[in-house]
């Protein structure tokens, strides 16, 4: 697990939708829109999940994982590990959370991403590299 910088914390705080990019078992690839996602801490993020099913299911057979961004100001791509919860601590509180901003919505799980690489993805002669 790493620990995000501040400008990464910065710019992902400032973006309201990542692509959460994920894969079967098999290598099928699945991505997908997420606006309900935050920092737990400096190595990990949660995502909740209301409209998961290719996506759950990926994350059932594989729990690696893939999220990038591009805003104002600026974006990067983190990979890690993912948990999926249901039912437990975790879960409760994305569900609170979720009822919280959106009334309308209902959480199903809460995935929880533990970060393992970010890399630069700003056009230049730095895109793609690794930064931590």
């Amino acid at each position: 697990m790493v620990k995000l910088t501040a400008e990464i914390k910065e710019s992902l705080a400032a973006t309201k939708l990542v692509y959460l990019s994920t894969a079967s078992k098999a290598g099928v690839p699945n991505a997908v829109p997420i606006g309900a996602f935050k920092l737990l801490d400096d190595g990990t993020m949660l995502i909740s999940d209301q409209f998961f099913n290719k996506t759950l299911a990926n994350l059932k057979e594989n729990p690696h994982a893939g999220i990038t961004w591009w805003g104002e100001k600026g974006g990067f791509q983190i990979k890690g590990t993912t948990t999926i919860h249901t039912g437990d601590e975790i879960f409760r509180e994305d569900a609170a959370w979720i009822k919280e901003l959106k009334p309308n919505l209902v959480a199903k799980s809460a995935i929880v991403l533990a970060i393992t690489d970010v890399f630069q993805v700003k056009p230049g002669p730095g895109a793609g590299s690794k930064i931590l």
